[in-house]
């Protein structure tokens, strides 16, 4: 689904001529032809400003970069509106298989220490309930599905032939959906300990998710897609929520949540659970109403 956004081809030009095609043979267009036609303008709006951010020799940003101020508001310091936080309570139903207690005494490196968290949070994610008769898996609270695997979507990252200050690996292997709702939750992975408030590897995922999921919502009512990127970065956790409302992206920032494999088991455990609960979120807000987008935010 995503394979023409990495091609570059027009979306507009494109729903014209299959539209004309079925006009010419005398078919039913299975969709509503001016709404098709808006959610591909829509589409090339959104496959521009991600090619400004691809093509950006830069990785690292301000929100005072004109490349951002641009297309992005940019909101610090702010917890998300249109997903709520899996309460602690809820998730204290279920058993893990607990962290390494031992802690280290030097830090990871980038590719390592994503790694490590990478194989934790899938454990902690795969983890059944010992609760229930069911055996119900961890990741399917909520009734999140993986959208990768029903999109056919591949997995959005980035990879570098030499280390560079100005270059770092990425990579967004989770991507969740619901089958009625736009929402969407993502978990990205930032081989960098820049300090730098935006990464171009979060930017990249939520543009180029929003691009394909906006086809997926195609006569269904909803005029925007909420995204919740929970973005790994070496020595901290943080989310990103972000969403299109047809003419700029509005990205609220989180705290950063300190993780280090030096810290104490309780404050790395505390750290992972945090994750969690924002991966299993629960969707909020009307997305068929724009106004929903002042009234929340």
């Amino acid at each position: 689904m995503d394979q023409m956004l990495h091609e570059r081809k027009k979306q507009y030009i494109r729903a014209k001529i299959v539209i004309e095609k079925f006009i010419k043979e005398g078919k039913p267009i299975p969709v509503n032809k001016e709404e098709y036609l808006e959610a591909m303008k829509v589409c090339d709006r959104i496959a521009q400003i991600y090619y400004r951010i691809l093509d950006c020799p830069a990785c690292f940003f301000q929100a005072e970069d004109s490349i951002i101020k641009d297309d992005f508001t940019v909101i610090t310091n702010a917890e998300p509106v249109f997903f709520s936080q899996m309460p602690i309570a809820d998730l204290r139903e279920y058993t893990f298989e607990p962290l390494g207690s031992r802690n280290r005494f030097r830090e990871y490196g980038n590719e390592e220490y994503l790694s490590v968290v990478d194989i934790q949070i899938s454990n902690l994610l795969s983890t059944s309930s010992k609760e229930t008769p069911e055996y119900e898996v961890l990741h399917q609270y909520g009734n999140w599905h993986n959208e990768r695997a029903v999109r056919n979507i591949r997995m959005p990252l980035e990879l570098v032939k030499s280390r560079s200050p100005e270059r770092y690996e990425w990579r967004t292997p989770f991507i969740w959906g619901l089958k009625d709702l736009p929402h969407t939750v993502i978990l990205s992975f930032q081989a960098t300990s820049s300090p730098a408030p935006i990464m171009r590897g979060e930017l990249l995922s939520i543009l180029s998710v929003t691009w394909w999921k906006n086809k997926v919502i195609i006569g269904k009512g909803h005029k925007f897609i909420p995204i919740l990127l929970v973005s790994i970065r070496t020595g901290n956790f943080r989310t990103v929520e972000a969403y299109y409302d047809g003419s700029r992206f509005f990205l609220r920032y989180g705290k950063p949540v300190p993780m280090n494999f030096t810290e104490s088991i309780e404050d790395r455990t505390k750290a992972f659970e945090w994750a969690i609960q924002w991966l299993l979120s629960s969707p909020l807000g009307d997305t068929r109403n724009l106004e929903s987008i002042t009234s929340m935010g």
